[in-house]
């Protein structure tokens, strides 16, 4: 009976072993999204908020190179949305030491904010940090994190 119950725990301790990994894994995989992309929920309707990210785009001298309109291309094949639309933006200047340092970055670029509205009324901003977005090329760690910065004020902007 003793061999029995020890070789019934071994298999137990095995098996909780094995599921603790695999939480492990999937849970670092959660925090690996949630340390790229970053967002935010906004306690504000969505037409402010998109007034206010317009106007902190500009004074961060931002460029708009696109804005696609989600909710208008929906209604376009007669559905339905909230308000959802995207800005990709970037600064001329700041092309300078992408393609000084690793042309492929280029692909990273322009940045990407994504907005919309929940059902709860409250807005969501989201975009995906540009130090994670370049991290993978050479001598961009440092615009990056510069560029963190800017997207994390534009984004705070529609806060207040």
């Amino acid at each position: 009976m003793g061999v029995m119950k020890s070789r019934q725990v071994g298999w137990s301790l095995t098996l909780l072993a094995v599921l603790v990994l695999s939480v492990a894994t999937l849970v670092a995989q959660q925090i690996k999204v949630s340390q790229t992309i970053v967002e935010k929920v906004i306690d504000k309707p969505y037409q402010a908020s998109v007034a206010k990210i317009d106007a902190a785009i500009k004074a961060a001298r931002f460029m708009v190179i696109g804005e696609p309109n989600f909710q208008m291309m929906q209604r376009m094949v007669g559905r339905e949305r909230r308000g959802a639309k995207a800005y990709f933006i970037f600064r001329p200047d700041l092309g300078t030491p992408v393609f000084d340092n690793d042309y492929n970055a280029s692909m990273e670029i322009p940045l990407k904010i994504l907005i919309y509205e929940r059902e709860d009324k409250k807005t969501v901003v989201r975009y995906k940090l540009p130090s994670a977005a370049l991290a993978d090329y050479k001598g961009l760690s440092s615009l990056g994190k510069d560029l963190d910065t800017a997207l994390e004020n534009i984004v705070a902007a529609a806060s207040k």
